[in-house]
């Protein structure tokens, strides 16, 4: 459950505030009473209303002050002196901060979710590529198993195949005179160094 309430609570700055409107109140319900009175003639009859009146008026702020903020507290807390002093709480801000408070229950909640929901995406994502490549790849042999079985030893070239063992027979060759030529010039090296080394 939320920690907010449902419905906004009634805000006063001070609890000399709250009393004025309890005052203004019970002021308005007797001037209605007298009013009701003096319009069907039996004012004198006041004093026998004015019990219930005052009963009903206690009622009303009882039930009322639960959902009474005074300077940004709950009329249920107790009230100091000392309060008097306190800065005046400022609904449009504590409005701001539930909302950002909301806002990112709703963001962990999304992100919560897609933590939930997004391997298997990506995982039904990777195993439909390679179902896809793997499809192709087996149409590409699909298609040269043909090509590759019609061939046979017969209907190779001489010449490819002499050409090729001469190039296989050249690599060796050229690795062994590449360390050669690679040592020799090593050699070069040093000597060079000391010839140029020697003074004349």
């Amino acid at each position: 459950m939320d920690a907010r309430e449902d419905l906004p609570k009634i805000s006063v700055e001070t609890e000399q505030d709250w009393r004025r409107l309890q005052r203004n109140i019970s002021t308005a319900f007797l001037d209605r009473l007298d009013l009701e009175l003096e319009s069907q003639g039996v004012s004198q009859d006041r004093e026998s209303f004015l019990p219930h009146i005052n009963q009903f008026l206690d009622t009303l702020f009882a039930i009322t002050r639960p959902n009474l903020r005074i300077n940004g507290r709950t009329a249920e807390e107790p009230y100091d002196d000392d309060d008097e002093e306190m800065e005046p709480f400022d609904e449009a801000l504590d409005r701001h901060i539930w909302s950002l408070s909301d806002q990112r229950l709703k963001w962990d909640r999304e992100i919560g979710g897609r933590r939930r929901t997004r391997p298997t995406e990506i995982e039904a994502l990777v195993q439909g590529v390679y179902t896809q490549h793997r499809s192709v790849d087996m149409e590409i042999d699909a298609n040269q198993e043909p090509y590759l079985s019609g061939l046979d030893d017969s209907q190779l070239d001489p010449t490819m195949e002499e050409t090729f063992v001469d190039a296989v027979t050249m690599s060796a060759q050229l690795c062994q005179s590449i360390s050669m030529q690679y040592e020799r010039a090593n050699r070069f090296t040093a000597v060079s160094s000391e010839v140029k080394a020697l003074k004349p």
